[in-house]
């Protein structure tokens, strides 16, 4: 009997944006069609009930199909719940995720079930295949020696979270690499060398990219193993390396994007800096360093405004349904849902959203508005408040003398 899939519903709403997962951006493909390709190559049809035989995962599953395969063999016909096996990918993934539970071997999914018959599931242990790529990090930096990253060669999560946004950007991004043939991988690398006439490294990855058609690339720019859509336009001295850049798209002059995934029709301004980003489409982005952060539908942030990052003492923690829980990371950025407008002078903590439609600003109060004539012979002038006026240099009092001090 062939094998169905029931897609379980989990009236989840992902904020800021208040989307349904389905709808979440994953290198420039949403969840739900992520999710109808590994199902249609694993052979499943969608059914509208769980009746066996049935895979039964939430709505908010990213699986690929290889991953799908994988669980069902695991199960030998018998029924048979998710355990993700401990590894570096699922320290970086399983927080702030609900229905995943610690066990001794990994994590439980509850409820990603295969269902041959009724009665009760027995664990299967899912192993991702990962491939660990650390990067030596300054030990008093963020307290640890090395950060590590796991690209699993089958991965699995759900997505609850803004955060889980923009890992899963990550990590499918590695995902999409690591499934790569190494024979092709050969060759590519081959026809590049011959193209840049070189065997260096960035020269050859410079010839590694993927360009759609009639985009308008500076010659001054530098783009290294990306994927440019149709229609782009990269101004010059931009800098562009291991990223997604959605067609019709336009990268100012001086913008540096590196491992983000923008959508369609985006604009990253002079100077922007944009690290391990995701921005929805037709997001403009002008804040001047941007980090793990993801913008929604247009958005606009501008230049002045900053998001922190950074967490010396400890995880940074994210809200979730009320609930204050860990994301197991001491770097991360902020997410601002569709259409907020972010004004200079903005300041965020990390970890926070900003909701849909907001408009911030920064204190009226504190920015200058009246300049008086007539000041230029008042010597040094200070901004109070929304005020210009005369600096008043104190004279520092006069000290005692010594016989005075004794």
């Amino acid at each position: 009997m062939p094998m169905n899939v029931f897609i379980e519903p989990s009236g989840r709403l992902i904020e800021p944006f208040l989307d349904s997962p389905g709808a979440s951006p994953i290198q420039g493909i949403e969840l739900h069609a992520w999710q109808a390709r590994a199902f249609r190559e694993a052979g499943l049809a969608v059914v509208e009930s769980p009746k066996p035989p049935c895979l039964v995962v939430p709505d908010t599953v990213l699986i690929t199909s290889s991953g799908v395969q994988r669980f069902i063999e695991g199960c030998a016909g018998k029924n048979g719940v998710l355990v993700l096996k401990s590894s570096v990918f699922g320290e970086q993934t399983v927080p702030v995720q609900p229905h995943v539970t610690p066990v001794e071997a990994g994590w439980r999914f509850e409820k990603i079930r295969c269902l041959f018959s009724e009665g009760e599931c027995a664990d299967v242990l899912f192993d991702p295949e990962e491939k660990i790529i650390s990067t030596p990090t300054p030990e008093y930096y963020i307290g640890i020696s090395e950060m590590k990253m796991g690209i699993p060669k089958h991965p699995v999560m759900t997505l609850h979270h803004w955060v889980h946004i923009l890992w899963a950007n990550q990590l499918m991004g590695g995902w999409e690499a690591l499934a790569t043939p190494m024979w092709k991988w050969v060759v590519r690398g081959l026809w590049a060398a011959v193209r840049s006439r070189s065997m260096n490294k960035w020269k050859v990855l410079g010839k590694m990219n993927v360009i759609g058609r009639g985009c308008d690339i500076h010659h001054t720019a530098v783009v290294e193993g990306c994927k440019i859509g149709d229609g782009a336009s990269v101004g010059p001295h931009c800098f562009v390396r291991a990223s997604t850049i959605g067609a019709g798209s336009t990268l100012m002059a001086g913008a540096q994007v590196e491992l983000s995934v923008l959508g369609e029709r985006c604009i990253v301004t002079q100077q922007t800096v944009l690290k391990s980003c995701v921005l929805y489409p037709e997001a403009v982005a002008s804040q001047y360093l941007m980090q793990l952060c993801v913008l929604g539908r247009q958005v606009v942030t501008t230049g002045g405004a900053f998001t922190m990052d950074l967490n010396f003492e400890g995880d940074i923690r994210v809200p979730l349904d009320g609930t204050l829980h860990s994301s197991g990371q001491r770097v991360l950025g902020g997410a601002f849902g569709h259409r907020c407008r972010i004004g200079t002078g903005f300041w965020m903590a990390s970890g926070r959203m900003v909701p849909n439609d907001y408009f911030l600003i920064r204190d009226p109060s504190q920015v200058l508005a009246k300049l008086p004539p007539d000041l230029q012979d008042q010597g040094p002038l200070k901004v109070a408040g929304r005020f210009l006026e005369p600096l008043t240099l104190q004279a520092p009092k006069s000290q005692p003398a010594a016989s005075e001090q004794s």
